[in-house]
């Protein structure tokens, strides 16, 4: 037993061993683990410590100017000093000498000059870049949010105190008069805009109504001639007589004219007996000059003496010679008869005598001799026969020579008979014989050629009214035809313009003035719908006068139904004319219109398309000629028919009736619409219309010139820098289309109490008004000067408030403390020294432009528009009736005007733009007293609150009842202002109103950006640092640190050989990131 139990000793011991280790190892483990979270707190502390220590670094000048806190412009470079920082706090360390000498003696001897500290925890950051410390990514004054956290942060103590000496706090109590008529505005102000609508679509309706109207009465109804169904039925008879005579023309061209040129009257061959004139001469025989030609007769003489002598010999030649010419003349006379008589026959009234003489000139114009006709070749014989005949006659003269043939004589007296007979017969001139052909044939030619030469030319031949000359005929007919087009063109264009208008003639087409009659109905219904729905003493007038408007005569006579019963009356009318002027153009003869045919060769070559020479020459007869023009003419001329047939159709319907003259409305219906016209504007003096128009045109340039005045404002800080927009990178502008809107919604949750969405908005608007300077500071600042020490403000105007301001310059530049009208709410002046873009300021943060001149030009035309409109209402509420001193003129002139001009101006119309006159000059006068830091009404109730009206200080009337008469008045009191006014808004406030305004809509972050863009140029200009960047004041940090804690325990050899309970080459468990963040 003993033994036994000898082998058992030790087995606690091992039983603790194998027990114990494990349980070190594990408690090794949570000591380690501890030492890792304990670690945790302390780096989390040295963090906390490095990074407050780095934001000791703050920019004292932004804090001590604008109250912002933030890093320094170089922050970046106390980086590294405050990693150091954090890093040498996270180990347990000697102190250095420079430390232990800061200490107390006992603390230094209780440690000890050589003591060691242990560092327990062992603590190592992660690497030489495990460490960072950053600005975050956005956290600068450059970033809006940053920039608003920081103003809304200064204001909250500031804020309520500050906002009870602006206009806010006015608002806010209704203390300023004239607040519940703005705060209905935006109800009265789409009554007021209906109502101009309605005003401008009367206008309108009438004046192109008159326009047109006009237009139509002078140049149609009260034309010359008259347009009536007359003229068209006058045309067509033009036309239809005109076609009969063509027909005629045809004919007579074809019978007389088409192929006769060149014809001649035709005279016989005619040669006297003495045609030849042989005389003596000394040197040579006879003689003879014919046509030039030198003849002589082969005689002799002796020398000692003047007788002459024949031989014989030459005699026979001579009797042979005259044989010869005999016979040939007798042959050419034969010829000649032949030529003609076998080419035609002539059988009286069968044939035509015109085509006889043509055939006949055709026949004997033939060559038959050399180059010589018929004709000239029998001329020619008989004149060899006749001078033969008197050469033989001088022969015979002379004396006997030798050898002449024993009959001679009887020879001689035998060929002078014979040429001597045929002379007489048929060389002498109104010789006649039934029997001989040749004489009936010249006695008929000459007889034809005489009787009908002047029948061959157009210029003289006659129709067979035997009084009208064919070329005239033409002629006339053209004429007829052109006038009667140009008339009928003349009404169609007329009716054209007044159907489709003519810009250049201020004539606007049916198809508007339709459209104005229906916009006029529509607008009046839009103003009747909202007077119906608005509940102001402004619409109860109104729905009076609608009433007024809709019971009265001229509202229901311009409808649009109305004009559509004009417009198809001139549609239809307009059609009869174009048709008739469509059948005159079609009107034609051959290829040509008929109008356009006025002399005879252009008639001539018409009818060449179908007429040709060649078929007329194969017709004679009085019968063929006439069937042949009745064929070409058919041919050529269109439209065929007789009578009316084939002419234009006329409709007789009053519809389609051309009468448009109010007289004849008995017999024929006139359109209701232009009798209305006529009634209303017959009398409307053209003379009283354009003087309205001229006198309506200077006082609209004038108010446009007025306007733009109000508007672009000359900068009186000029030389303040223009602000370079580098933070706002958005760039979105305060202002739009309802922007009235906004100004009145802001002003109903200002008097509603309604805060709490608008605070902070309403803090940064505050902090920008009392921090930052704008265009009338100066000018505002000194009047509350002057106001404070107990001057009368009521007595400044226009002419003192300049020499009253300087005299408190010196306390307005001043840079005591207590002069507090100057300074911000850090107590630093405003002025050009201290502000980059002194006076421009606002302005910029609301508009964003790089110019301060577009800058205040943008806030002075926003106020304006404000103005224009709280105005405008007020002027038609004040002025539209006749109960004070200018609403009485303005009605009066009105009617004046519209009675002159017969309701071509109604006087609605003119009322409106009197009015509207009036509120301009109005407004740019309200301009003036902002600019000269007046306070103005925000809303004038009473007529005697308008500087610009009769009814302002002395009760005045105009000096002539006209449009420039109330201009010329309202003009000399805009001349001169005064400060009437001791309880409304200033520039500033209306400032004030649209940061507001801005800061609540989708262009607040824009505004705050350049709420930055201002503080950091002023703080270039402080600093004098022209790389002063927001960007660079950062605001918030962060301290990144990855930490590593080496172990302590299980990494002693005891736990070497217990890897498969830990993997001791892991660190992840002892390694950790610290990451803090901190800012002001």
């Amino acid at each position: 037993m003993y033994g036994f139990s000898k082998r058992e000793r030790g087995a606690v011991s091992v039983f603790l061993v194998i027990i114990l280790v494990p349980c070190m190892l594990v408690a090794s483990i949570f000591v380690d683990v501890g030492r890792v979270y304990l670690s945790k707190s302390m780096a989390e502390s040295a963090a906390d410590m490095a990074l407050n220590s780095l934001m000791t670094h703050y920019d004292a000048d932004l804090n001590d100017w604008y109250g912002m806190v933030a890093s320094c412009q170089n922050i970046d470079e106390f980086y590294d000093a405050s990693i150091k920082c954090y890093k040498n706090a996270l180990k347990s360390q000697n102190l250095s000498k420079d430390e232990m000498n800061t200490l107390v003696g006992e603390f230094s001897a209780m440690i000890g000059a050589d003591s060691k500290a242990s560092d327990y925890l062992r603590v190592t950051d992660d690497g030489d870049d495990s460490t960072t410390i950053k600005a975050v990514d956005g956290a600068n004054l450059a970033n809006a949010t940053m920039l608003k956290s920081q103003i809304v942060d200064f204001m909250k103590y500031r804020a309520p105190i500050a906002i009870t000496q602006t206009a806010i706090d006015k608002i806010k109590n209704k203390s300023i008069p004239g607040i519940d008529d703005v705060l209905k505005s935006d109800e009265n102000k789409p009554l007021v805009e209906k109502k101009q609508d309605y005003c401008k679509a009367d206008e309108k309706l009438m004046r192109d109504s008159y326009n047109t109207y006009k237009y139509l009465f002078d140049n149609y109804s009260n034309g010359n001639p008259q347009p009536s169904n007359s003229l068209l039925t006058g045309t067509r008879d033009a036309m239809q007589t005109a076609r009969e005579q063509y027909r005629e023309l045809n004919k007579l061209m074809i019978t007389n004219l088409y192929n006769t040129s060149g014809l001649v009257v035709f005279n016989r061959a005619q040669v006297p007996l003495n045609q030849y004139n042989y005389t003596k001469s000394s040197t040579k025989c006879y003689k003879a000059k014919y046509d030039g030609k030198t003849y002589y007769v082969n005689c002799h003489s002796r020398k000692d003496d003047d007788t002459y002598y024949i031989d014989g010999t030459e005699l026979t030649k001579q009797f042979d010679d005259i044989s010869k010419k005999i016979k040939a003349f007798d042959k050419a006379k034969n010829d000649f008869t032949n030529a003609v008589n076998n080419s035609i026959s002539y059988s009286s009234g069968v044939t035509n005598d015109i085509q006889y003489w043509k055939h006949a000139a055709d026949a004997y114009s033939v060559t038959v001799s050399g180059s010589d006709d018929y004709r000239t070749n029998l001329n020619k014989k008989a004149d060899e026969m006749i001078k033969s005949y008197c050469a033989l006659n001088a022969m015979m003269q002379c004396t006997p020579g030798n050898d002449l043939p024993d009959d001679y004589d009887t020879t001689y007296k035998s060929y002078k008979k014979q040429v001597e007979n045929r002379q007489t017969k048929y060389l002498t001139a109104g010789v006649t014989n039934g029997s001989d052909s040749y004489l009936v044939l010249v006695n008929r030619l000459e007889s034809i050629s005489s009787n009908n030469i002047y029948n061959i030319e157009a210029t003289s031949l006659t129709l067979s009214d035997r009084s009208t000359i064919f070329v005239n005929r033409i002629a006339d007919i053209s004429t007829n035809l052109i006038e009667k087009r140009n008339t009928l063109q003349h009404y169609s264009d007329v009716l054209n313009i007044a159907i489709n208008g003519d810009s250049s003639k201020d004539i606007e087409s049916l198809e508007t003035l339709k459209h104005d009659a229906a916009d006029y109905a529509q607008k009046l219904n839009d103003w009747s719908n909202q007077a119906d729905g608005t509940d102001s003493d402004l619409a109860e007038g109104d729905r009076d006068e609608i009433a007024g408007i809709k019971a009265s005569e001229a509202a229901g006579n311009i409808t649009e139904q109305s004009i559509i019963d004009l417009e198809n009356r001139l549609k239809n009318i307009k059609s009869q004319i174009d048709s008739m002027i469509a059948a005159i153009d079609d009107f034609k003869y051959g290829n040509q219109k008929v109008k356009d045919i006025s002399t005879y060769d252009q008639f001539k070559n018409a009818g060449s398309m179908v007429i040709t020479e060649s078929e007329i020459n194969k017709r004679t007869t009085n019968s063929e000629l006439s069937s042949y023009a009745d064929s070409t003419f058919s041919s050529l001329f269109s439209p065929q028919g007789t009578g009316t047939e084939g002419l234009a159709s006329i409709n007789s319907n009053d519809d389609h009736n051309l009468l448009l003259d109010v007289a004849d409305s008995k017999t024929v219906a006139i359109p209701g619409v232009y009798q209305f016209w006529q009634e209303q504007f017959s009398s409307a003096g053209e003379d009283e219309i354009k003087k309205y128009d001229d006198e309506k045109g200077k006082a609209t340039d004038s108010q446009e010139k007025t306007k733009e005045n109000a508007k672009n404002r000359k900068n009186p800080h000029e030389d303040a820098e223009d602000i370079a927009r580098e933070i706002d990178t958005i760039n979105k502008t305060f202002g739009n289309t309802t922007f009235f809107n906004s100004f009145v919604s802001l002003l109903k949750n200002l008097t509603g109490g309604n805060f709490e969405n608008i605070r902070d908005n309403l803090y940064l608007s505050t902090y920008i008004m009392e921090m930052l300077s704008y265009s009338t500071i100066d000018n505002e600042g000194r009047y509350d000067i002057l106001k404070d020490q107990g001057f009368d403000v009521s007595t400044l105007t226009k002419e003192n408030m300049d020499d009253k301001y300087n005299s408190v310059n010196d306390k307005w530049n001043s840079d005591e403390y207590k002069d507090y009208f100057n300074k911000s709410l850090t107590n630093k002046r405003l002025c050009k020294e201290n502000n980059a873009a002194y006076g421009c300021e606002l302005e910029y943060i609301l508009y964003g432009h790089e110019n301060n001149n577009e800058n205040i030009n943008a806030a002075y035309g926003q106020i304006y528009e404000i103005r224009y409109v709280l105005n405008l209402i007020s002027a038609f509420e004040n002025f539209w009736g006749s109960d004070c001193n200018t609403g009485y003129t303005i009605n009066f002139v009105a009617s004046i005007i519209s009675d002159a001009t017969c309701g071509v101006v109604p006087a609605v119309a003119i009322k409106a733009v009197l009015i509207a006159l009036i509120t301009v000059f109005e407004t740019a006068n309200d301009m003036n007293r902002l600019e000269a830091g007046f306070m103005v009404e925000l809303y004038k109730n009473e007529a005697k609150l308008w500087q610009g009206s009769l009814d302002f200080g002395e009760k005045t009337e105009i000096g002539e009842n006209s449009i420039s008469g109330m201009l010329n008045s309202i003009q000399a009191k805009f001349g001169n202002f005064t400060n009437s006014c001791d309880n409304g808004l200033r520039y500033s406030d209306y400032l004030c109103i649209f940061v507001i305004c801005g800061m609540q809509s989708n262009i607040g972050e824009s505004m705050t950006l350049r709420c930055a863009d201002v503080v950091q140029a002023n703080m270039r200009k402080i600093t004098k640092d022209d790389g002063y960047k927001l960007e660079n004041s950062k605001t918030y940090f962060e301290l990144d640190s990855k930490l590593k804690v080496d172990p302590l325990l299980i990494t002693l050899p005891l736990y070497s050989d217990y890897t498969d309970l830990y993997d001791s080459s892991s660190t992840d468990w002892c390694t950790y990131n610290i990451k803090t963040i901190r800012g002001y």
